[in-house]
């Protein structure tokens, strides 16, 4: 209140800078934007021949979100859910496992080659996105894989012009601070961009009465459970992103690390108090466009490279000391170590030579090396391929053929091809397909075709198909563990989309959606246990279809008013890889509204609905849960700006979905808040 009280006799009547700082877009603005998720070539958003949602920096802040996760939950068909493990926030989208979804930053995959998002992925603070391009369907026709369900793609401000210099600090529950800075500017014709961020919690660290040593006590007649207990959740974070620019070049350096991250739990579920881990992921992307090569042609080139690195430090305690035998007095201790980089280059034309069409070739080239692995355990097979007794030291499995994987690489090669033909003046035709081979499995093929029918100004009607896959994994490929043996011989997890699609503005403030899809996967790769075996090997061996609605309005009531939200309904079959962790059905509300010429109050309700159990799970229906958030932001003039927001402010015990060893679900973050301060500097 001693702030506002200082900075109110500054305050400036800007009711239309402020307005477009809170509600940013309008309808129309909005049907207009132009988006390249979709075809990698500019277009608006109303005639993009997928099912796309764009998200801007200002509607992000809005909301109140401080990480990327928090505002994918408002997306139509997308479920965040929170695994047992550190945690880790899995993006799922339409019934589709997080496996299916590529995610991207700045056009590059943030996906690994043993455990997917990354061992400790905990998204990316807010503070460094400029916006969020979402396409919900597949895109391996452009982007290859990992593309089945859906694609992300979040451009950084850094990887921009970043339109202001701005330092910020927020504080909060679970012992939260979070501190920021971005930076822009143009030095002797090079265009410079620099966003920090630096991040700490503790996080919220459910109570967990019952894990999955707790079950085996029970059995074994042991004692050896830490439960009653928390999970600890906490951990730290930072983030530095750097960008010039000259003329057709640009170069973006990102360095991104987590530390002293709790993973709370094993896989297993068992409460594990001692990990202290971290990772740490370099990028270094170098672009050229060129627009006047030609009259008919814009070339675009790329040259990347990552290196990404984890450590679970002294080690997950997948077993607590006594468990499985009194000798045990250490627990069960598994210290993992890998890194990995890649180096990937593209180059591609876009040729506008014909009339009414837009035809872009091009072609690429990755290479992936696990070129570290590192493994010390104190049970399991030895160097020697004998059992370790319980009681012992740590052994080096390291450079054997016991460790967790061996260090191997990929090889990519692909070219795609597409083309944007106006066929009238109300019709559009999109078509392309792009073709990969990979060293370890061979090739794969995945065409796509959009047609896009703008039949009035107010009515637009979408049909899309395409086809997409997701390669197997090195731990699917090569890497042994406890649960399942790998096998080089798997082929990719494939799938095909229907989709339609309609866009209706009933009034100039009123935009009506309704998106049908039937996403059809096939080769899905599971572990086969045969007669006699205790654990199962990894094998091409399902196919699961999803039907589902998707259902969003967008509402202007006023200038300074606006609702908007959307419901989605799965049907999945009911076959052995149906998603019990997603829910049939959600929905999404949000209200912004500007007032007093200075404030902006957003409220938030997210409707989870309830979940069903595996045929072989006694535990009853997991309930449905309500989420509301609120955030009030205070706008005084041009420099500060104020915010607080509450996080769900009822209080809903809402749980996660989890195996059966976590009888009583994972308990997501109670209500809890934050305040925050920005200040913006004149440039």
């Amino acid at each position: 209140m001693s702030l506002l009280l200082l900075f109110g006799p500054q305050v400036h009547a800007l009711h239309d800078e402020k307005l477009d700082h809170f509600l940013s877009l309008s309808l129309e603005e909005l049907m207009e934007l132009e988006v390249t998720i979709s075809t990698d070539t500019k277009q608006t958003l109303a005639k993009a021949p997928s099912a796309v949602t764009v998200i801007t920096e200002e509607d992000i802040k809005a909301t109140g979100a401080t990480n990327l996760v928090d505002i994918l939950e408002s997306v139509p068909g997308i479920h965040i859910r929170a695994n047992q493990f550190g945690f880790r926030p899995l993006i799922q989208i339409r019934g589709a496992t997080a496996t299916q979804t590529l995610l991207m930053v700045n056009g590059v995959s943030m996906r690994d080659l043993l455990w997917g998002f990354g061992f400790f992925w905990k998204g990316m603070p807010i503070s460094s996105i400029d916006r969020i391009e979402i396409i919900r369907g597949p895109g391996s026709a452009l982007f290859g894989a990992d593309a089945s369900a859906g694609v992300i793609n979040v451009i950084t401000k850094a990887a921009g012009k970043v339109s202001h210099n701005e330092v910020g600090v927020r504080s909060g529950s679970f012992d939260t601070d979070n501190g920021w800075m971005q930076y822009g500017d143009t030095l002797n014709g090079f265009d410079i961009g620099l966003t920090m961020d630096f991040y700490n919690t503790d996080g919220h660290d459910p109570q967990i009465n019952t894990d999955a040593q707790s079950i085996s006590d029970s059995r074994s007649d042991t004692n050896a459970s830490l439960a009653p207990d928390k999970a600890q959740y906490g951990w730290k974070s930072e983030e530095i992103r750097f960008s010039a620019a000259y003329s057709n070049w640009r170069l973006n350096l990102d360095y991104a690390k987590h530390n002293e991250i709790e993973t709370g739990m094993t896989g297993l579920g068992v409460l594990d108090p001692i990990t202290k881990a971290d990772d740490k992921r370099i990028n270094a992307d170098l672009f050229y466009n060129d627009s006047q090569l030609h009259p008919h042609w814009i070339v675009d080139a790329e040259l990347r490279f990552q290196d990404y690195s984890y450590s679970s430090g002294d080690g997950f305690q997948e077993r607590p000391p006594g468990a499985l035998s009194e000798a045990n007095t250490s627990g069960i201790i598994n210290q993992m170590r890998s890194a990995e980089r890649r180096i990937s280059a593209e180059a591609s034309g876009l040729y506008r030579g014909f009339q009414g069409q837009s035809i872009r070739l091009g072609t690429g080239y990755i290479w992936q090396d696990l070129y570290r692995v590192e493994q010390y355990v104190n049970s399991g097979s030895g160097a020697d391929g004998n059992e370790i007794p319980l009681g012992s030291g740590l052994v080096d499995l390291s450079d054997t053929p016991y460790a967790f994987s061996p260090e191997k690489r990929r090889k990519i090669y692909y070219v795609f091809a597409q083309d944007i033909w106006q066929l009238a003046t109300d019709w559009e035709l999109t078509a392309g397909a792009r073709y990969d081979h990979y060293s370890d499995f061979g090739n794969t093929f995945n065409p796509r075709l959009g047609l896009v029918w703008q039949s009035t100004d107010r009515l637009t009607a979408k049909l899309f198909y395409g086809r997409a896959f997701r390669p197997p994994s090195f731990q699917e490929l090569y890497a042994s563990t406890s649960n399942a043996l790998p096998n080089p011989e798997l082929k990719p997890e494939r799938s095909e989309t229907w989709e339609l699609a309609f866009s209706y503005r009933l009034y100039s403030n009123l935009n009506l959606a309704l998106n049908l899809f039937r996403y059809q996967q096939t080769d899905l790769i599971d572990d086969v246990k045969e007669p006699g075996d205790t654990v199962g090997t990894f094998t091409n061996i399902g196919e699961h279809t999803i039907h589902g609605i998707e259902l969003e309005a967008k509402w202007q009531l006023t200038d300074n008013l606006r609702l908007s939200g959307n419901y989605t309904f799965r049907d999945q079959d009911d076959s052995a890889f149906r998603a019990f962790d997603q829910p049939e059905q959600d929905a999404y509300l949000r209200g912004d509204w500007f007032f007093l010429d200075h404030w902006n109050w957003n409220l938030q309700f997210n409707w989870i609905g309830e979940r069903e159990r595996r045929a072989n799970d006694s535990r009853s229906t997991l309930d449905d849960y309500l989420i509301v958030d609120t955030t009030f932001r205070f706008f005084p003039g041009k420099n500060w700006e104020f915010a607080t927001s509450i996080r769900n402010l009822f209080d809903e015990d809402a749980r996660e979905y989890t195996s059966p060893n976590i009888p009583e679900g994972l308990p997501l973050p109670e209500r809890n808040f934050y305040a925050e301060i920005r200040y913006r500097f004149n440039n």
